[in-house]
């Protein structure tokens, strides 16, 4: 995946974010071990319009420059919060912008693409949601989920910083592999022809 973008979307809106600390995690590794550019969109840092059924070409300030991060990259790692079991709803808002299917002649955002799925929460309670509310999301838009994932608790930090070696190693690996798996894609004529099921 040599010069080709990793987009690590953090869905919180706090500017002190745990998710954010993971996600670059992830981000960092994939850069160090895979030589690819990265780059981080934290929701906390964007004004957001609300999703109104407006087409991604309509959005202008913040809007329009996060859907464009998300239109220009290649692989992604995706974290959220965890809140009532499922991810943010400021995540939910900005996936409710992005088009599926055929866009502008081409596979839209995250079609096709690989994604390496990040969750943090208060307690362990939570883990499961990554794999019952955020990898369908996903899929929902044909985008290919890296096979494991990492969720990290509040008890994996300390003062903001992950503590846990055995969550930093996780996140670690979920980065390169989201990359290794970007480039199985890239590579394989049957995996790039795959979208969204309907």
């Amino acid at each position: 995946m040599t010069d080709r973008t990793l987009l690590g979307i953090v869905g919180s809106v706090s500017a002190d974010s745990r998710t954010r600390t993971a996600v670059e995690i992830a981000l960092d590794a994939a850069a160090d071990e895979r030589g690819v550019e990265t780059e981080v969109l934290h929701l906390a840092d964007y004004d957001l319009a609300t999703a109104d059924g407006r087409g991604i070409d309509n959005h202008e300030g913040d809007t329009a420059d996060a859907l464009e991060l998300i239109v220009e990259a290649d692989a992604y790692v995706v974290g959220t919060p965890v809140y009532r079991g499922s991810y943010s709803g400021a995540l939910k808002n900005l996936l409710d912008m992005v088009p599926r299917g055929e866009w502008q002649g081409d596979v839209a955002p995250f079609e096709n693409a690989a994604v390496g799925l990040v969750a943090t929460g208060a307690t362990d309670h939570h883990f499961l949601a990554v794999d019952q509310e955020l990898r369908p999301a996903f899929a929902f838009f044909g985008a290919h989920a890296v096979g494991g994932a990492t969720y990290a608790s509040g008890a994996d930090f300390e003062d903001g910083e992950l503590v846990d070696g055995r969550v930093r190693e996780r996140l670690a690996t979920l980065g390169e592999a989201t990359v290794e798996l970007a480039a199985a894609i890239d590579g394989s004529a049957a995996l790039g022809s795959l979208g969204p099921a309907v």
